[in-house]
């Protein structure tokens, strides 16, 4: 028995000191495809996209830019052109807007391709008011601000929206991370929200100019952000669903976002 005990024992261990094994994982290496970040919305003003192009994983060089592209958003028998200012980086004329009840499509030409996607502009309420108010921690230490407004929400089910917040006239940061999100199915249909707190910023100083923006975006769009949230900074969690592929707008497979949207804003000078 002794010895049958110690044949176990060492055949045991034998499996476990094979079980270390340096595997080359091999993946497929993935044509380029066409990445676009495009918000187009009623604020009269220079619309900027960037064009870049995907990377396989294990790459280590910059973001390829793509340069040389025809770009342009048509609707409401206008059309914007879009003139490239830098690798990637594409600039509309100092006064294109979108119009309310409207549907536009974006088009670009790059390397024999012509890839096109189509938003819709709805109408957004009003934001009336708009405040900072800081929040502490535990310590009774300033944390940071959060944004209340006040605003009526449309009535009638099926409205998303989003907001997105300026100081001194730069966005927060340019992530999706950084635009709340959400829809009349969870804040309530046609309810006036007062003192509301909808975003949260964390430094403020005297002077800054706090913007605002109100945006009413489509369900596709909804869906889209909320993908790509999940996907990113949501995830984590033991019940996480498996991973996805998150939606688009855009034709012949590229990835990103074509988003037009109504837009309106309040401004807060911080005493």
């Amino acid at each position: 028995m002794r010895n049958i005990f110690s044949f176990l024992i060492i055949v045991i261990l034998s499996g476990l000191s094979s079980c270390t094994k340096i595997i080359d994982i091999e993946l497929d290496e993935e044509d380029r495809r066409l990445v676009v970040q495009a918000w187009f919305t009623t604020e009269a003003k220079t619309h900027e996209i960037r064009l870049t192009q995907s990377s396989n994983y294990f790459d280590t060089e910059p973001i390829p830019q793509v340069s040389g592209a025809i770009v342009s958003i048509s609707g409401g028998g206008e059309t914007f052109v879009f003139s490239e200012i830098q690798p990637g980086v594409y600039h509309s004329s100092p006064n294109a807007q979108a119009k309310l009840n409207t549907s536009y499509t974006l088009k670009i030409e790059y390397d024999g391709v012509v890839y096109e996607g189509t938003d819709y502009c709805d109408t957004v309420p009003l934001l009336d008011n708009m405040t900072p108010y800081p929040y502490y921690n535990d310590e009774g230490e300033l944390k940071g601000y959060d944004i209340l407004i006040w605003t009526k929400e449309l009535s009638g089910i099926g409205d998303y929206y989003a907001w997105r917040t300026k100081i001194n006239g730069a966005f927060i940061s340019d992530t999706l991370s950084d635009v709340d999100f959400g829809s009349d199915d969870y804040i309530g249909d046609g309810l006036y929200f007062e003192a509301w707190p909808i975003a949260r910023v964390k430094t403020l100083i005297s002077g800054d100019t706090l913007r605002l923006e109100q945006h009413n975006i489509t369900k596709a769009t909804y869906d889209a952000f909320y993908a790509v949230m999940s996907e990113t900074d949501w995830r984590g969690g033991i019940f996480d669903a498996p991973p996805a592929n998150v939606p688009t707008n855009l034709t012949n497979n590229a990835i990103g976002l074509f988003v037009v949207s109504a837009m309106t804003s309040f401004d807060f000078i911080v005493p």
